[in-house]
């Protein structure tokens, strides 16, 4: 058995994000593309991997690559998304999950960038 392997985790990255203007769209890490057009509707990028709406409790996003290891891990969101469970799902530092909360309508999503994304 290989103690190593066995002792270490995926880690992965997680940043609280604030905005006090709500009409101002959050980009991504790796490409800086806007995720959402003037009106809030969801314009992911290649590396968007997804988008967890916290306060919901449901996806609004999910990439293929996502979906599959969702699918393959039997794991179910019960609550929030965290770091944890996105390490459950295989990911680690090439993941980089925002929290981003919304003044205004107070919302909190969950946006998670791969940046291994082809």
């Amino acid at each position: 058995m290989n103690f190593s392997s066995a002792l270490l985790t995926n880690r992965v990255s997680c940043a609280c994000v604030y905005q006090a203007a709500s009409v101002a769209a959050l980009c991504c890490a790796a490409c800086g593309s806007p995720q959402e057009d003037e009106l809030q509707v969801l314009q992911p990028c290649k590396h968007l991997a997804c988008v967890y709406d916290q306060e919901a409790q449901e996806f609004t996003f999910k990439s293929d690559d996502f979906k599959q290891r969702l699918a393959f891990s039997k794991t179910t969101v019960m609550d929030e998304l965290d770091t944890r469970m996105l390490a459950q799902l295989g990911y680690g530092d090439e993941l980089l999950a925002l929290d981003l909360t919304r003044a205004g309508c107070w919302s909190r999503e969950l946006f998670a960038f791969d940046f291994n994304a082809d």
